[in-house]
């Protein structure tokens, strides 16, 4: 089939290439405009601009997705069907405009984790398992027919980094054979249970700020969830720190919620208000990342100190 390819993310990227390698012909890409990047400012194009300039296929980048020259523009192009990943809202006036419709692949079990962060909220929510779903595009967002579906179990080590590459893959495998499916006619989209909607919205840096009443284990999902963007962070003496490669002691201590209560090559041993938790990696504002230990050597507060503070 025909089909137009809309995605920003890198999330996207795999699945673009897996439609790219496929039978059907990608005839365009919708993507977001160049952005400033780096210290020189330098307009930079989105991934997948830039893999569709390669492949030679042709690209929008509007501004709005309702102005008339871009609503022109894509029907140009003539797609039988559209594949949105990792995009923006759609109009009507765009998702209906393709004769078989427009899909969207979203990495969770909808209805639950409708939202721009779906992959972070399942991890710091401490779930175990997540999923891709492959719906219907609707004026609700994330709130269209399910016509496929896969789960799997989430190992209590990763992070949203490694889960997203993982959910891209499994995207990419899913929306080939949605494809096929609406080819042979056999799609059959499922209403999504409106009782069992829970949201995954944006996140923001504030996110990542660690309560140390918290447990141990809610905070070990907090610091995978929020790997690598935006970070896990704490203070100490007003200097902001970033924690990373966190794993959990269930042990109990006398020390107060964040304090630290040893420091020695296995990582940071902080107390929690409900067990302890190590990381081994820190970063100190302004600094590179480094091991604990190593960062302690030459930072005695964080030996005796109490983070939070």
């Amino acid at each position: 089939m025909r089909l137009a390819f809309f995605g920003t993310a890198g999330f996207a990227l795999p699945i673009l290439d897996r439609l790219l390698a496929s039978d059907h012909e990608v005839v365009g890409v919708v993507t977001g405009p160049d952005k400033p990047v780096g210290r020189g400012r330098k307009l930079t194009p989105t991934v997948i601009k830039q893999r569709a300039l390669d492949e030679g296929l042709p690209v929008l980048t509007p501004e709005r997705l309702k102005d008339q020259d871009f609503l022109d523009d894509y029907a140009e192009w003539e797609p039988e069907v559209a594949v949105v990943v990792a995009f923006r809202i759609l109009p009507r006036e765009v998702f209906d405009l393709p004769r078989h419709g427009t899909l969207n692949v979203h990495p969770s079990l909808l209805p639950k984790y409708r939202g721009p962060a779906p992959l972070n909220w399942a991890i710091i929510k401490g779930e175990r398992e997540t999923g891709v779903s492959i719906i219907r595009i609707s004026e609700k967002v994330d709130g269209g027919g399910v016509v496929l579906q896969d789960r799997f179990p989430l190992d209590p080590t990763i992070t949203a980094g490694e889960l997203s590459e993982k959910a891209s893959k499994l995207g990419a495998d899913l929306i080939v054979e949605a494809l096929e499916g609406l080819e042979e006619s056999r799609l059959k989209p499922i209403p999504q249970d409106e009782a069992m909607v829970t949201k995954a919205p944006k996140l923001s840096r504030d996110d990542g700020k660690i309560d140390w009443t918290q447990s141990a284990h809610d905070i070990h999902n907090l610091v995978r969830g929020l790997h690598p963007w935006p970070g896990a962070f704490t203070t100490l003496r007003g200097k902001t720190i970033k924690l990373f490669d966190s794993h959990v002691i269930n042990e109990w201590s006398k020390g107060r919620p964040g304090q630290v209560i040893k420091v020695d090559e296995e990582g940071l041993y902080v107390v929690t208000g409900d067990g302890i938790i190590v990381f081994r990696e820190l970063q100190l504002e302004g600094k590179r990342q480094m091991g604990a230990h190593d960062l302690a050597r030459g930072l005695d507060q964080l030996k005796r100190g109490r983070l939070g503070d």
